[in-house]
């Protein structure tokens, strides 16, 4: 895929995590792998994912400084280009606050999985331990979760958020979609449960 198109696609599903209510302000970031070379393709700071345009999308290389485009790269760049280095798998990268999820990252706890979709296809969203934003430490405790657990598609961010893998901008996405839905029915489950006296089976 050229980079004018991987541009138009980082504009296209930064617009739709907007849309959703998958994350709030200028939070958020998303970042992708250009085919063939040692960069990646990432979102411009301090710019709402609803207002990204092509120009937001900057090139850096894989030590995070910009080779093209004006302005500074996500200050979440360290766990992007940290999870690039450790799953040659991964082509992009989805973070984002989706609110649901949220609530169990904050109680640090794994995302429930209570429906047959969500065991098949996210199989273990485990959670990574929480540090400033933008910070080294943050950086750190994404890329080991990763690198942990070399099948996940997705980790919770203690006190933050979540991060996405895929193999395209979509695919992480979909991930990401998948884990907010499972988010809200896991919630709905734990309070039919407790109102039914129901005993927690999983």
């Amino acid at each position: 895929m050229s980079i004018d198109l991987l541009k138009k696609e980082l504009q296209y599903v930064s617009h739709k995590v907007y849309q959703k209510g998958y994350t709030q302000a200028t939070g958020g970031n998303i970042s992708v792998r250009i085919p063939g070379t040692d960069h990646v393709l990432i979102k411009q700071s301090g710019v709402s994912l609803g207002e990204v345009s092509r120009e937001d999308a900057l090139i850096v290389n894989m030590d995070g400084e910009v080779i093209e485009g004006q302005g500074k790269p996500s200050k979440e760049i360290g766990f992007h280009l940290g999870v690039f280095k450790v799953r040659p798998d991964v082509n992009a990268i989805v973070h984002c606050h989706p609110n649901y999820a949220i609530g169990y990252a904050c109680l640090g706890m794994e995302l429930p999985l209570p429906t047959v979709t969500a065991r098949k296809l996210l199989g273990h969203v485990p959670v990574a331990d929480v540090a400033p934003s933008g910070s080294k430490e943050l950086a750190q405790y994404v890329t080991e979760v990763f690198e942990k657990y070399p099948d996940i598609k997705i980790a919770l961010m203690k006190d933050h958020g979540v991060c996405a893998v895929g193999a395209t901008l979509e695919a992480a996405y979909n991930v990401v979609d998948l884990a907010e839905a499972t988010a809200k029915q896991a919630f709905i489950v734990s309070q039919l449960q407790a109102n039914l006296n129901i005993p927690v089976t999983n």
